[in-house]
């Protein structure tokens, strides 16, 4: 009898000493993740020409006292501009306005540009001359953002170096477009341009020719190298709509 009251004493101790339990109740999240790739579009969605034929508009700026050649024509595709103009002669000019926008999904930087003599007169295409220039909508939110006069006006270059002239600007002022920007060849408020010129030194002999020859403008996404920080360093692309050197 002793042991059996040992034994409930103990085991009331042990009770005592356990302390009160409690349940808790719980509950698990799941996040579910889906990934999409982006893309990289950039389209041609105008372009035009302009000529003596319109000469209101030539007279709008000052630096627009060319001697205007006449009669061009321009179609364009997303990726591809075919322009023929009909009259150039030494020192005449003509112009080809182009705007390209970003319908991707992706920021875009101007890559490179390069020009390929495609058939006709090589010669007449070795005295072609011209100068560029650039306007931007950077962020996409449709309102130009900047705009750069590549070089003097004064300044006249074989087509390839008026293009390598251009790339460098834009690469100078670190320019980045953004899905739904745009850029366009000029500057102001104008359309944009690629001003073209027979060199004036351009004999008899090159009258009633002809020459066709291609311009390609090389798009690439704003960060090659998506292990480096493009923010670090002075040059690095941001990739936010923000230029980081102010252009000229």
């Amino acid at each position: 009898m002793k042991r059996t009251k040992v034994l409930a004493l103990v085991l009331s101790a042990a009770v005592m000493l356990m302390g009160a339990g409690y349940a808790a109740w719980s509950d698990q999240v799941f996040v579910t993740s889906t990934v999409r790739t982006g893309n990289f579009n950039m389209e041609v969605t105008k372009a035009t020409t302009r000529t003596g034929d319109e000469q209101a508009k030539n007279e709008v700026h000052n630096w627009h006292s060319y001697d205007w050649t006449h009669s061009a024509s321009v179609e364009h595709k997303a990726n591809e501009v075919i322009v023929e103009f009909n009259d150039l002669y030494p020192g005449g000019m003509v112009q080809l306005d182009m705007t390209t926008v970003n319908n991707g999904t992706l920021p875009a930087r101007l890559k490179g540009a390069k020009v390929e003599f495609v058939s006709g007169n090589e010669e007449l295409f070795n005295l072609l001359r011209a100068q560029t220039s650039w306007k931007a909508d950077i962020d996409g939110d449709g309102d130009q953002d900047d705009w750069s006069h590549v070089e003097d006006w004064k300044t006249w270059r074989e087509l390839q170096g008026a293009l390598n002239a251009l790339v460098a600007d834009t690469t100078a002022d670190n320019l980045v477009i953004e899905p739904k920007g745009w850029f366009s060849l000029g500057d102001g408020t104008e359309e944009g341009c690629i001003k073209l010129k027979l060199d004036s030194s351009a004999g008899n002999e090159f009258q009633n020719k002809s020459v066709k020859f291609k311009i390609t403008f090389d798009w690439e996404q704003w960060a090659t190298n998506p292990n480096d920080n493009p923010y670090d360093g002075e040059n690095g692309y941001g990739g936010d709509g923000d230029l980081q050197v102010d252009a000229e």
